[in-house]
């Protein structure tokens, strides 16, 4: 069974801003004549709109599964989507790792996580869970916003036309309007893995870069692709920046803050810019993180 030590936490900071309207769906209890067909997900508490953490996470899960790899001894694989989380009729496939030793070694469950499958291992052999290393918290509506505008969405009529009678067909979609912004945070946890209860604690430098560089990919593909549902119909085109791109040790939580934050904060940054950012915060765990955790 393997054990974790945590030696610290890197922090994805900054801003969604909207270029095309956002729609990522709601619930419609009730239904009215004239009313909204699609609206989309809001506060219970603000009634204003957000992007679930949910959301996000599962774009930025399936966006590395497309392009994510895995060793298996010494080959390195491309991964497949192997798990149905769907139903028997309506199946959805996903990348999940049969056991927490294998997942380790993959870019996906590594940082996602995988809930480990007893049918995939050999006769009276259990397969572990592997916890994800990344927390993505709710995308709330910059706060800059709030007492400028009461009105953030709008409804747009769509129209779906019967190839054989040429009946119309519309429906009234609601989508956050263009040129709003939300906040988001991403929080990866930094650990030194053993194996075995007489292994020592080992940190993986290597495993560290490649998901910060993924995570940071990820980002690019979400501008490039975008965000929420019918992008193919223009909608959920977004920018994305940092505003804080930081790696803090475990000693920083445990009150020693001095020489124990590297990054950058408070100043807007694009991705690419973060990307120099990497090298510095694996060092940093290298040099500091790594070696009081292990020493302490």
């Amino acid at each position: 069974m393997a054990q974790k030590l945590l030696l610290g936490k890197v922090f994805f900071r900054g801003g969604i801003v909207l270029k095309t309207g956002l729609h990522i769906g709601g619930s419609n209890e009730s239904m009215q004549i004239g009313g909204l067909d699609l609206p989309v997900i809001k506060d219970s508490s603000t009634n204003l709109p957000y992007i679930p953490g949910s959301s996000l996470k599962g774009k930025l899960r399936s966006t590395l599964e497309r392009f994510g790899e895995r060793k298996n001894g010494n080959k390195t694989e491309k991964l497949t989507f192997n798990r149905n989380i769907g139903t028997f009729r309506n199946k959805l496939f996903i990348h999940c790792c049969e056991d927490a030793g294998i997942a380790m070694h993959c870019d996906v469950c590594r940082v996602f996580g995988s809930s480990g499958d007893d049918k995939a291992m050999p006769r009276d052999q259990k397969a572990e869970n592997l916890p994800a290393r990344l927390a993505v918290r709710d995308c709330l509506l910059d706060e800059a916003l709030l007492g400028v505008s009461a009105n953030f969405t709008e409804v747009k009529v769509e129209t779906g036309l019967d190839r054989t009678t040429m009946a119309a067909n519309p429906r009234r979609v609601e989508r956050v309007m263009p040129e709003n912004r939300f906040n988001f945070e991403l929080i990866y946890t930094v650990e030194a893995i053993s194996t075995s209860v007489k292994e020592r604690f080992v940190f993986r430098e290597q495993e560290l870069d490649k998901d910060l560089e993924n995570l940071l990919t990820c980002l690019e593909l979400v501008q490039s692709e975008g965000l929420g549902g019918y992008v193919s119909r223009g909608y959920g085109k977004v920018a994305i920046y940092l505003t804080e791109f930081t790696a803090k040790s475990l000693s920083f939580f445990k009150g020693n803050e001095k020489d124990q934050v590297v990054g950058h904060q408070n100043r807007e940054i694009v991705i690419a810019e973060a990307r120099k950012q990497v090298k510095e915060i694996v060092e940093f765990f290298k040099n500091k993180g790594a070696e009081n955790a292990l020493r302490s």
